[in-house]
C-alpha cells in the first residue's frame, strides 16, 4: 500500500502536466497563409503569346510555368496550354511587382500594382498582357477582375484592356 501511496502523487504531477500541455496545444491557435500567386503571358509586338523564358527580369520570386485551358482565357491562343511568367508572395504582395520585359533590344516596365491585404491575406492573380512595346504600365488589381474561366482557383482574371501607361517612371 505504501508503494501506491508513494507512486500516487509523481502519476498525479504526471497526468497534470500531460494534461495542462494538451489543453494549451488545443487552445493554440497559428496563423497559416496559402501564399498568393500572380500569374501572367508576355506578348510580342503582333499581341502573339510567346515564351517567356529569357525575355524578363524582376527582384520577384519568379519562375516560367505551364498553363493549361489558355484558350479558354486569353484572346488569341488555339494550343491548350501555354507557358507563363509566375511570381509568388509568401502570404501576400507586400509590393507592387516590377517586371522588365525584353523583346528584341527594347524594354517594357510592367508594374502590377496590388490591393492591400491584411497581415495573412492570401490571393492569386491571373494578367494578360498588351501587345509588347517600349515604355512604362501598369495595372491595378485591386481593382475587381473577371471570373476566371479557367477556374477560381487561380484568382481573378485581369484582361489586357486594364494596362495604362505609368504615370511616373520605374527606377
Amino acid at each position: 500500500m505504501k508503494i501506491i501511496d508513494s507512486m500516487t502523487k509523481p502519476l498525479l504531477l504526471i497526468l497534470f502536466a500531460t494534461t495542462t500541455v494538451c489543453f494549451l496545444a488545443a487552445n493554440a491557435s497559428a496563423q497559416i497563409c496559402a501564399g498568393s500567386n500572380l500569374r501572367f503571358v508576355v506578348r510580342d509586338e503582333k499581341g502573339k503569346v510567346i515564351d517567356p523564358t529569357g525575355t524578363y527580369e524582376t527582384t520577384e520570386r519568379v519562375k516560367v510555368e505551364e498553363f493549361k485551358d489558355a484558350p479558354k482565357v486569353f484572346k488569341g491562343v488555339r494550343e491548350n496550354s501555354v507557358r507563363v511568367v509566375r511570381a509568388s508572395g509568401m502570404c501576400n504582395f507586400r509590393q507592387p511587382v516590377k517586371v522588365a520585359v525584353k523583346l528584341r533590344g527594347k524594354v517594357m516596365n510592367l508594374t502590377f500594382l496590388m490591393p492591400r491585404f491584411t497581415e495573412y491575406e492570401s490571393r492569386s492573380f491571373l494578367a494578360d498582357s498588351m501587345p509588347f512595346r517600349a515604355g512604362t504600365f501598369e495595372i491595378d488589381l485591386a481593382m475587381a477582375g473577371e471570373t476566371n474561366p479557367a477556374g477560381g482557383w487561380l484568382g481573378s482574371f485581369f484582361p489586357a484592356k486594364g494596362w495604362k501607361k505609368a504615370k511616373t517612371a520605374v527606377p
